[in-house]
């Protein structure tokens, strides 16, 4: 027999925010041209939103009536939410967003984006030792930035940032 599995710390929260973003999602997929039918261009968007709607508000319930099998004081509760939602490695990650989304502007998109690939390669690919890691994120930096930019501004004749 089951027994009834215990929620994570903040799945309920959690949860429920993707419900509500799902609906802001479908309340702006209908404004694309109504639903007048299934070859209308709101039909494609509006079914996905409704899967997803669909599978969420299952897991809503599910979430919903599952028991933590303890109750830690708030504080407690609130560091394992930190540590389970944000390791480390996530919080690095967003830095390193936020880094390259204003080396765009300082560096353009080639510089700020073999920066952020270097880094991001560099720092999260442990497997290596770090004197063949930094050269190998480098080539490989370099090779997908040349790939992208071959592809978009010469083929697809894009102008990148």
């Amino acid at each position: 027999m089951d027994r009834p599995r215990s929620s994570h710390p903040g799945e309920l929260a959690f949860t429920v925010l993707l419900v509500l973003g799902t609906l802001v999602l479908g309340r702006e997929a209908s404004r694309i041209d109504g639903l007048s039918g299934p070859s209308s261009p709101a039909f494609g968007p509006l079914a996905m939103v409704a899967v997803v709607l669909l599978g969420l508000l299952v897991e809503l319930a599910r979430v919903a009536f599952a028991r933590p099998l303890e109750r830690p004081p708030p504080v407690v509760r609130l560091r394992r939410l930190a540590a389970t939602i944000l390791p480390l490695q996530v919080l690095s990650a967003i830095a390193l967003l936020i880094l390259y989304l204003i080396g765009l502007e300082l560096l353009g998109f080639v510089g700020a984006s073999f920066l952020f690939l270097a880094i991001a390669i560099g720092s999260f690919w442990r497997e290596r030792p770090l004197r063949s890691r930094v050269p190998a994120a480098l080539a490989l930096a370099a090779g997908t930035v040349a790939v992208i930019r071959l592809l978009f501004q010469e083929l697809f004749q894009v102008l990148l940032p």
